[in-house]
């Protein structure tokens, strides 16, 4: 049996983060975090300027985004403990996040991984916590060199 024990050293990995991504026409970031009892890390509200420049087309947010990150609430290189985090909170009640995408809610969450081998990690545990929630999960992969002094570009 192969173990599913997260290591926070996770050799091949030179920084991961998760965030959580919800976006809605109709509902508010606040109402959001209402329902599922945490505050975002970032969020904007549909018609919120999210450039000066005039040269850009869309020059306001189109919808409402909340957004969960795990980038300041650990530096662990293994992708596991970030959906921990995830799964522990805002994730943790399936029954808001169905209510929030009957709502029109759309979310999903996004692994930043850098990395020089390999790749990242999934438990059974974490899959059904994330089919329970709903939400589709995708990795935005970094293949890095490794870097003397351990530095990376990634996360």
């Amino acid at each position: 049996m192969q173990s599913h024990e997260i290591d926070d050293h996770y050799a091949t990995c030179t920084g991961t983060y998760a965030t959580l991504r919800i976006t809605s026409e109709s509902v508010a970031p606040d109402a959001i975090s209402a329902l599922i009892g945490c505050e975002p890390t970032r969020s904007f509200e549909k018609g919120e300027q999210r450039t000066k420049r005039t040269d850009v087309n869309n020059r306001y947010y189109p919808w409402h985004g909340w957004f969960f990150s795990t980038k300041e609430l650990s530096e662990s290189k293994d992708c596991r403990r970030h959906l921990e985090i995830l799964l522990a909170g805002p994730l943790k009640d399936a029954g808001v996040l169905e209510g929030l995408r009957d709502r029109g809610c759309e979310m999903s969450v996004a692994i930043m991984y850098g990395y020089t081998q390999g790749g990242p990690t999934i438990s059974p545990d974490q899959m059904r916590g994330l089919a329970d929630a709903g939400v589709e999960v995708w990795w935005d992969l970094y293949h890095e060199p490794e870097i003397q002094g351990g530095e990376s570009g990634c996360c």
